[in-house]
């Protein structure tokens, strides 16, 4: 059976495994990332104002050393004396400056390297001021130092950070993948089954698959009450095709002896005529009539002809193959359909077997012996007829020559002797 095409083509709709991936990937990275920036930022924060002090500890350590050589003009000590300390605490630059703006001694540290341009300008950003700190001599500012640190220490920390939040992102790419799995299994799984077993009842109509247990909660509740829903369709639908069978049956079958009924015979005759045409063969249709069957229904009650009736049919259908058909066409009448049929003698042998099975008396009271006795016409195809109701006249009034008589014999269909309509009395002209 073919599903019904969605309103939107599968290859444009998303998977709900692919949406929750999206989804926690999506919010893992924007939480790490921000996570990731307020650290970094905090860190700078901290970096700076640290970076702050401790150049406020070295101007003050510059201003303390040298505040001999600046007293004394010693130009060349206070010199010697800046980049020492400027070299040991990884200054960018540092001078010295007298109170008449009289530069008395600087240190520019070396840059010729990419990292040391960028250092600088980091610093220029975080520090836009220089650190300042006086010379002191007796109560008296007689100079200040200037300082601007190193930014390689800042250049360390940013990709110190920014290697942080990879690691980060990439443990926290694992932490999705992993919980991916988990929701896949707890999740997904679940309703991956539930889909199934829904496709399975809706296009399939197979009632009888189940959908699993499952750790969760809810899930595991909705393919419970969904299994249950299930069973339910599955025992009405067992109800249902009893009943419509136990109707087919009422419909093709007589209520009393069980037989199949005038209209089921009449279809599988034409059936059988359409294979036989088809693949070659024969077939042959018997009529048969009860002997003396008013006499015996008016002698001894309706229940009594009843019971004869059925057992009659349990006789007959004894002696033919379990292929053949013997149908209750009304009243004391039966037929049989004998296919596939070799030679015309299986039909007479078959009905003679038939003739012999009425010897047993039908006991129905003690002091009462009803022997049943039947009439058998028989048609032979292709012989005396093509079609269904042609070969069920022609078995008919082979029938009826037997009553006119010799009752309780058989008659094979003759074209001379039972051809014409001059045989049935007006309430049997017709058979079908």
């Amino acid at each position: 059976m073919n599903r019904p095409s969605p309103d939107k083509p599968a290859s444009h709709r998303i998977s709900l495994l692919a949406t929750l991936q999206q989804a926690h990937f999506r919010v893992a990275t924007l939480m790490m990332l921000a996570v990731g920036f307020a650290l970094s930022l905090a860190a700078l924060v901290a970096l700076r104002t640290a970076a702050d002090q401790n150049l406020q500890l070295v101007a003050r350590s510059i201003a303390y050393t040298t505040e001999a050589a600046v007293v004394f003009r010693d130009t060349i000590a206070i010199q010697e004396s800046l980049g020492l300390i400027a070299r040991q605490e990884s200054l960018a630059s540092a001078q010295i400056v007298g109170v008449q703006g009289i530069l008395l001694g600087r240190y520019i540290r070396p840059s010729d390297s990419l990292a040391d341009a960028v250092g600088d300008r980091i610093v220029a950003l975080l520090l836009p001021q220089p650190t300042v700190a006086p010379v002191m001599y007796q109560g008296r500012r007689i100079a200040e130092v200037r300082l601007r640190g190193d930014g390689a220490g800042f250049v360390g920390f940013i990709f110190m950070g920014l290697a942080g939040m990879l690691v980060c992102l990439a443990l926290g790419a694992v932490a999705v993948r992993q919980l991916s799995r988990r929701i896949q299994r707890d999740i997904l799984q679940p309703v991956q089954a539930l889909t199934a077993v829904t496709y399975a009842a809706r296009f399939d109509r197979a009632t009888s698959a189940r959908a699993p247990a499952s750790r969760i909660a809810e899930f595991h509740q909705l393919g419970e009450d969904f299994n249950a829903l299930l069973m339910e369709i599955e025992v009405y639908q067992t109800q249902l095709h009893q009943e419509n069978k136990s109707l087919s049956h009422l419909a093709n079958h007589d209520s009393l002896t069980g037989l199949p009924n005038r209209s089921y015979f009449r279809r599988r005759l034409t059936r059988a005529l359409q294979d036989i045409q088809t693949t070659g063969g024969g077939l042959a249709v018997l009529y048969l009539d009860n002997d003396h069957f008013k006499s015996i229904n008016d002698r001894y009650g309706h229940a009594v002809g009843d019971a004869l009736l059925v057992e009659v049919a349990d006789r007959v259908r004894a002696q033919v193959r379990e292929n053949d058909v013997v149908a209750r066409l009304g009243g004391d009448e039966f037929a049989i359909l004998l296919a596939p049929l070799h030679n015309v003698e299986d039909a007479a042998r078959i009905a003679d077997k038939i003739i012999s099975s009425m010897a047993e008396p039908l006991e129905t009271r003690p002091q009462d012996h009803i022997v049943p006795s039947l009439s058998i016409g028989i048609a032979i195809y292709p012989m005396h007829g093509q079609t269904a109701e042609q070969l069920l006249r022609a078995a008919d009034r082979a029938m009826y020559r037997v009553k006119s008589q010799h009752r309780g014999q058989r008659h094979i269909f003759n074209h001379q002797t039972d051809g014409s309509d001059s045989l049935h009395p007006p309430e049997k002209r017709e058979v079908l």
